[in-house]
């Protein structure tokens, strides 16, 4: 097996692009944490509507996230996208604001309880996105390989956090 050599590893534009990568996903995990707890701390809903709303949220999340991925990043914004594919472990370097404006329409339209759940879904997208690109070995295998798939084969697996919805809408690679 090849190994890098040392200087390569401590290549100090490599390590500031990846501690930059760190900072944004962890850093947006945190706040999307955060702001959750916040949201559900400050809600008067009795506990078991909060749970439902939550779980709307989380729900509603990982559909969006799957047409956001199918159409949108594959559609209108492909050049941008087709880059991610080519380089996945390339370092990010800004945070994607438009989802942070999504989350203020979904908190207008829906209320805070149900952006709690969406923040969490989102936290948890940010975490296996960021580990099936820069530490693989913690996520469920299954997970893993379908995300590993989508970047074969970019007409299927649409699905990061989850595989229902290529299963429902028929892009899961068999």
């Amino acid at each position: 097996m090849h190994r890098a050599p040392l200087t390569e590893k401590l290549d100090p534009n490599r390590l500031l692009g990846a501690t930059k990568t760190a900072a944004i996903y962890f850093g947006e995990l945190a706040f999307a944490i955060v702001l959750a707890i916040g949201l559900l701390v400050a809600s008067a809903l009795k506990p078991f509507i909060a749970i439902v709303l939550v779980c709307c949220g989380f729900i509603a999340w990982t559909l969006a996230e799957y047409f956001t991925h199918r159409y949108v990043l594959h559609a209108v914004a492909s050049v941008q996208h087709r880059r991610h594919h080519a380089r996945p472990r390339e370092a990010i370097d800004k945070i994607f604001w438009q989802i942070w404006l999504a989350f203020a329409v979904v908190y207008l339209a829906t209320g805070g309880v149900v952006l709690a759940g969406v923040l969490v879904a989102y936290a948890w997208y940010l975490s296996v996105h960021y580990c099936a690109h820069h530490n693989p070995t913690i996520l469920p295998t299954r997970l893993m390989k379908h995300h590993l798939d989508h970047h074969k084969f970019a007409n299927r697996n649409y699905g990061v956090t989850t595989r229902l919805w290529d299963r429902a809408f028929g892009t899961m690679l068999r």
